[in-house]
């Protein structure tokens, strides 16, 4: 995507700049959703608020952000291909309509990293009390380790994370074992 970090946090020196020139560029405050509305409640029947919602939590920031992103990239792909955007200065590109979508999701984008780094460090590493908590902490470490960081332990995690899905479904440890022995 090139102008917005990634979840390993890391950008490139070009990505910094345009981030940069992209915030200094915005001369009027977007009034942001509340930390609160990002957060989703509860699903029916969860523990409710507790671990399992912080990790549920972590999650929904972050399937928020990475939506925010794949918009992000695609306005700036737009832009760039009938608008040539990097070749364009700071006030023209202020000029073009599309440029109040970046900023905004732009705000958007620094409110949700906050909240989501916030939260990592209110995530436990252990104690799990159910199933479908254990598979939300894998999905969460599954973001965490990104497959161009690390395409074993990536691999691994999103296999465990489905066995633990597909146990779940069978109706807990007890049924899955008895739907893995029944001859296909």
């Amino acid at each position: 995507m090139g102008s917005r970090p990634q979840a390993g946090g890391g950008a490139s020196a070009h990505a910094v700049s345009r981030r940069s020139l992209l915030a200094g560029a915005s001369a009027v405050a977007l009034p942001v959703p509340a930390a609160t509305a990002v957060l989703d409640p509860p699903a029916a029947g969860s523990l409710g608020p507790g671990p399992g919602h912080l990790f549920r939590s972590w999650l929904a920031i972050d399937s928020r952000i990475e939506r925010l992103q794949t918009r992000w990239a695609r306005l700036e792909s737009w832009l760039i291909q009938n608008h040539n955007w990097c070749e364009l200065s700071a006030p023209e590109q202020r000029a073009l309509p599309w440029a109040r979508e970046l900023r905004d999701i732009e705000s958007c984008l620094d409110l949700l990293f906050e909240q989501r780094e916030a939260l990592i460090d209110r995530l436990p590493a252990d104690g799990a009390r159910e199933l479908p908590e254990l598979a939300d902490r894998l999905a969460v470490v599954e973001r965490l380790v990104p497959p161009d960081e690390n395409r074993e332990a990536h691999a691994i995690v999103c296999g465990v994370r489905r066995d633990l899905q597909a146990l779940i479904a069978a109706g807990g440890p007890r049924a899955y074992e008895r739907a893995l022995a029944r001859p296909s």
